[in-house]
């Protein structure tokens, strides 16, 4: 039960990937391109923040994967320990309310009570999903040309070989970080700004979301996990 329950979680996440790079893709090839967003949601608009809302509880997940894997053994420099101090270890609190592991004296009145204690987040999924994020992350500078789409690549072929993967956890949270920051501005801002003033990370974005898209399906044929017929926008 619980392998079928992580293939499932990694096939939806392949195409949680899948959807928000065509979204991405669409929006890039012509909302930017007028330069404009509609002053009133229409339902295709409605349907892009369902999407990225996706994204963005995907990262949420890898955040969490991140902090509950990090070790201070992996961490060499005193200044990288101190970044990881003030960004990562202030979640232990949030993180422990969220796994049910906090209140322990409410916990135990509740089971004195005949109530059933609190059920604790399982914790393979964060950490699936930090996994699966850390192998985007490696893989995508080595993403072949024909597996790149995204509209606005300035090198023929096509290459993310310029975007290194992060080597210490406190590079790899800062790409999180950026991660996050970027789909929250897609969906609040105008992709013509973005693409003007934060271009280097919105293709990051983009490529990450492309490669893990890629990854997922790769594995999923091999695995023999059928996918849906055509994605959101095909």
């Amino acid at each position: 039960m619980e392998q079928s329950s992580s293939m499932y979680k990694f096939a939806s996440i392949g195409e949680m990937a899948e959807t928000t790079t065509q979204l991405l893709a669409l929006n890039l090839q012509y909302k930017a391109s007028l330069g404009t967003r509609h002053s009133r949601a229409t339902g295709l608009e409605r349907v892009e923040q369902v999407v990225l809302q996706q994204a963005r509880d995907y990262l949420a997940d890898v955040r969490e994967g991140f902090v509950l894997s990090v070790r201070t053994a992996q961490v060499t420099k005193r200044s990288e320990i101190q970044f990881l101090l003030d960004r990562v270890l202030m979640d232990w609190t949030q993180l422990s309310r969220e796994l049910g592991l906090s209140d322990e004296e409410g916990n135990a009145s509740s089971i004195e009570q005949g109530g059933q204690p609190p059920a604790i987040e399982r914790l393979r999924e964060q950490l699936l999903a930090f996994s699966m994020a850390a192998i985007a992350f490696g893989q995508l500078p080595r993403l072949s040309a024909d597996q790149i789409t995204f509209p606005y690549s300035y090198s023929n072929p096509p290459t993310y070989s310029d975007i290194p993967a992060p080597d210490s956890p406190g590079e790899t949270l800062v790409r999180i970080e950026e991660l996050e920051q970027m789909i929250w501005q897609v969906m609040a801002s105008d992709l013509q700004e973005l693409l003007t003033h934060r271009y280097g990370a919105l293709r990051r974005t983009y490529g990450f979301f492309e490669v893990s898209a890629c990854l997922a399906r790769k594995e999923s044929e091999r695995f023999g996990i059928k996918r849906r017929k055509g994605g959101l926008f095909s």
